[in-house]
């Protein structure tokens, strides 16, 4: 009886756990969007702990369960989106130099595509500058490890042009997401893909 007692007990408190970790969930999904809501009215800076909460229809314990303070949200979400993001484009990197734009490009119109309307929401707000550092980064490096393979002969012509590049691809998405580029995801993916492997291919 002790041990069936303890098994009971045991399964009550996965049950539990499963529980409180899918309330866990759908807090941080509400403080997000809240986040993402409340950044097209406002600047970060001027966004409170109270305006998320009450906004997301929580209390403040909730909030500081899962967040230290508002800047604290912006960087977790940040950190999550590129973490993934950062997975998929280097988990498997193409054999062929033809193949890196087109990789890259997809990867990152995969991860846009889980949620359009909050990258809409986040990269047309002040927030964006954050979210657009880290995709420089993680463009610069995804392109470097490449430039043995790619023949260049001055590693500071080479770092030139992947700056350029990035930066170009970073304003790219912000200008698509502000509705002034009149294509789909999956066509913008294609030609700046196409547009990219021409640049490399001209050094």
């Amino acid at each position: 009886m002790e041990n069936a007692g303890a098994g009971y007990f045991k399964k009550e408190d996965a049950i539990m756990s499963k529980a409180e970790y899918r309330s866990a969930v759908r807090s941080r999904q509400l403080i997000n969007a809240a986040l993402a809501d409340l950044l097209q009215e406002k600047a970060l800076e001027k966004i409170t702990v109270t305006d998320i909460v009450r906004r997301a229809g929580i209390n403040r314990g909730t909030f500081y369960v899962h967040y230290l303070n508002v800047p604290d949200v912006l960087q977790h979400l940040i950190d999550n989106t590129f973490s993934m993001l950062r997975e998929k484009v280097f988990e498997s990197p193409p054999h062929e130099v033809s193949e890196y734009p087109s990789a890259l490009f997809q990867c990152i119109q995969m991860e846009l595509e889980k949620d359009m309307a909050f990258y809409q929401k986040v990269i047309n707000s002040s927030a964006y500058p954050m979210m657009q550092k880290n995709l420089l980064d993680m463009i610069l490096e995804y392109l470097h490890q490449f430039e043995d393979r790619m023949g260049f002969g001055d590693h500071a012509q080479y770092m030139l042009m992947l700056h350029f590049c990035a930066g170009g691809i970073a304003c790219l998405y912000q200008e698509w997401f502000a509705g002034k580029i009149e294509m789909s995801l999956p066509e913008l993916t294609e030609h700046a893909a196409h547009m990219l492997q021409k640049i490399l291919e001209a050094n």
